[in-house]
């Protein structure tokens, strides 16, 4: 049976990449161990999240194994990091995501204490490669500008995980009090369908003279296609998509929502959310014919009867297929 253990560092040195034997509190060492570290708090992170955040933690990983491996390269060819690459991510997640305006205190999900978790071991990483780009630029300046965005990206990535994690959450709930309820298990959305339901929507919209912007989304929330309108306000691509998601993480369209979430009644608390919860007309449910939830259409940008005019035009059309 093969040991996993090799003796070879019992006297307290290591090996880089290139065969250079360091002391095991060689500065390469102490931030590979902080990012192998963070790996492991991305593992436990990964175990909780919500199915839309585990991806892009695996994902995150992967790049982890890369960024270790430029680290400990000693003299051997290995390309820097881009940062550029996690600044489009965090602004992709932030614009999603947006931030309240309070300071946010991690627990307010496993997985995103997890992730916050991650983030302070990636500020210790951060620190100790600074001493590897000060003492003799065995890091490159845009490989420490990625391992600095590391904590950002995963400030975003907790963020997005609380707000997934309470989007479950009060689904779960929804379903356990809503007649009908049930979670959708219908066929996917694919894109050629969706690009006629955006066809559609267009058509509509430019019948009533109005620039909106369309989202259409599948059964679990995930976009499929996103359309938006020459002249349509950009805040309208947030609010669109949050329609069509709210729709089916509630299985009811949005305007049936609004009665729900008022003072008293059974979803009340949903609404202090308002950048993921969409409680304004405008998100439709699309179903197969069977009544299964297969995805929902999600307008902006008009008043609340014209984005419901566009999103009717969409489902009748759906009903049709």
């Amino acid at each position: 049976m093969a040991r996993i253990y090799t003796k070879t560092g019992d006297a307290g040195k290591t090996r880089l990449w290139d065969g250079t034997q360091v002391d095991k509190n060689d500065p390469h060492i102490e931030t590979n161990g902080a990012l192998d570290e963070l790996n492991a708090a991305l593992g436990l992170a990964k175990s909780l999240a919500p199915a839309s955040v585990r991806e892009e933690i695996n994902g995150l990983q992967d790049r982890l194994v890369t960024l270790m491996a430029y680290v400990a390269r000693g003299a051997r060819p290995q390309p820097a990091p881009d940062a550029a690459e996690l600044e489009a991510w965090i602004d992709i997640t932030m614009a999603a995501y947006p931030l309240p305006n309070s300071f946010i205190n991690p627990g307010e999900s496993s997985a995103g204490s997890a992730l916050h978790i991650a983030r302070a071991v990636a500020r210790r990483a951060e620190r100790t490669a600074l001493r590897l780009m000060e003492g003799g630029g065995d890091i490159e300046p845009e490989a420490y500008r990625y391992i600095n965005r590391l904590s950002d990206l995963l400030f975003a990535l907790a963020h997005k995980a609380d707000i997934e994690s309470s989007v479950e959450r009060i689904t779960q709930e929804v379903i356990s009090v809503s007649s009908g309820g049930g979670a959708a298990a219908g066929k996917k959305l694919n894109l050629d369908v969706a690009e006629r339901l955006l066809s559609e929507a267009r058509r509509k919209a430019e019948s009533i003279g109005k620039k909106l912007v369309f989202a259409v989304v599948d059964a679990s929330g995930e976009l499929v296609a996103l359309h938006r309108m020459d002249g349509a306000l950009l805040v309208s691509l947030a609010h669109a998509q949050s329609k069509a998601r709210s729709a089916v993480r509630i299985q009811l369209d949005t305007k049936d929502i609004t009665p729900l979430a008022q003072p008293g009644a059974p979803f009340y608390g949903v609404q202090n959310e308002p950048e993921f919860f969409s409680i304004i007309g405008g998100g439709r449910l699309l179903c197969d014919g069977s009544g299964e939830i297969t995805g929902a259409i999600g307008v902006s940008g008009g008043s609340v009867e014209e984005d419901l005019s566009v999103a009717d035009a969409v489902v009748e059309l759906y009903d049709k297929l």
